[in-house]
């Protein structure tokens, strides 16, 4: 009987291949936590602002992450059900579409934003008054083909040449491409990504040593004549020196995280979010976060994203095919990053930077791709078993050489 239910599964069906074990539930159920945190976090945050901006409609981002949500759940859905080794064979493609989508942003399709500073961000593309962020496809894109180079060549991965410089190749047009738009966070972001992804696929330590050193030359070159990072930088160094003196994002998301306490001020009590804070709904809403439910709330808010990174890496230690490993791995790697950014910009201890929380913070571009992505991870748990643990990816490569070739989609009428 359970055999035949899996048969008739749409997506089984559609892709002519038979699902296999069950979800990781305890991942689902942290994603989930998560979510609906975000959900009440985002209309209390941002109420107000959405009043004044929006004709007193206090609802507007709320609503807007309400849509986000519930496609995002939709297509969880459908990628836990999607066998993940597609994108081993499509990884070319996925990642043409996602350098493609960066390119987008500055086309006439492109939506672009000017700060009060004058800069100029191209980071959205706008297509019948709907607008998406083409990095957050980009990151699970890089990812994907990443691990699919690393997989298809294990035996030239410890080369520089033929292992290292085409991925750094890769990752160059990318970075290059963020760093115009201009997006460096996330671009640095991504980089450590594909470095740790390197590392864990088999590459020399002393060859990322190398390119990191060399990646960090240019970008602190690129940085010295560029007047805007300076001047976040040189503002975060001040923070350090004269705390009370910084930048005043940082002292007013200080100053709300003290204001919570222990148990915080309650939702919908922060102050700090009339006005006084800048992006309360979106990049500072850890900070609103702290205030409304205080020190408790927040380790509360750490403690589930340090068990999904867990959870995450325990589907990578325990699935079967190291192409799930290390997009796993990856995945994990990059809400990780993203999560410690986030909080470290919130607390004052790294430079300000347009970084979301994920899951949490406003935002539909992240929310869909994080939710798509934590999808793709339910997929690669059905995968798991207790006797590859340990071993890693390449490892399992040798013990099996030929990975299973995925049958062509073929749609059945």
């Amino acid at each position: 009987m359970k055999r035949q239910n899996q048969s008739q599964n749409p997506i089984s069906v559609w892709t002519n291949s038979p699902i296999k074990g069950g979800i990781d539930h305890i991942l689902l159920f942290i994603t989930l936590c998560l979510v609906a945190i975000g959900i009440v976090m985002v209309y209390s945050s941002s109420n107000m602002l959405a009043y004044k901006l929006y004709n007193e409609n206090s609802y507007h981002y709320l609503r807007m992450q309400l849509i986000a949500c519930a496609i995002g759940l939709v297509s969880m859905f459908a990628a836990s059900y999607f066998p993940y080794q597609y994108y081993h064979r499509y990884a070319k493609l996925i990642l043409a579409v996602s350098l493609g989508g960066l390119l987008l942003v500055f086309s006439p399709i492109g939506h672009e934003v000017r700060s009060a500073g004058g800069i100029q961000f191209h980071r959205w593309v706008r297509i019948a008054g709907l607008q998406f962020q083409p990095v957050e496809l980009t990151k699970l894109g890089l990812i994907i083909y990443v691990s699919h180079f690393l997989v298809s060549k294990p035996n030239q991965i410890r080369s520089f040449t033929r292992g290292v410089l085409p991925t750094i190749l890769i990752l160059s047009i990318t970075f290059v491409l963020l760093y115009k738009q201009p997006d460096f966070g996330s671009a640095v972001l991504l980089s450590l990504s594909v470095f740790v992804l390197l590392f864990v696929g088999g590459a020399r330590p002393s060859q990322i040593v190398l390119v990191v050193g060399i990646a960090c030359f240019f970008v602190y070159s690129s940085i010295q004549d560029d007047a805007y990072k300076m001047q976040r930088i040189q503002g975060f160094l001040s923070s350090l020196k004269f705390p009370y003196e910084g930048h005043y994002q940082i002292n007013r998301s200080i100053n709300a995280l003290a204001l919570g306490g222990l148990f915080g001020a309650g939702i919908g009590n922060s102050v700090f979010k009339l006005f006084h804070l800048p992006y309360p709904h979106t990049d500072f809403i850890f900070a609103i976060l702290g205030e409304e439910l205080g020190f408790l709330g927040t380790i509360g808010i750490i403690a589930l994203f340090m068990l999904l990174i867990w959870r995450g890496i325990y589907i990578a230690r325990h699935t079967t095919e190291p192409f799930g490993c290390l997009i796993a791995i990856g995945i994990s790697t990059l809400i990780g990053l993203q999560t410690i950014v986030n909080m470290g910009v919130v607390t004052g201890m790294l430079p300000t930077k347009g970084i979301t929380l994920p899951f949490i913070s406003y935002g539909g571009s992240s929310l869909l791709v994080s939710l798509f992505s934590v999808g793709v991870l339910l997929n690669i748990s059905r995968d798991m078993s207790e006797t590859v643990a340990g071993r890693a990816p390449l490892e399992r490569i040798r013990i099996n050489r030929n990975i299973a070739e995925v049958p062509p989609i073929r749609l059945k009428l």
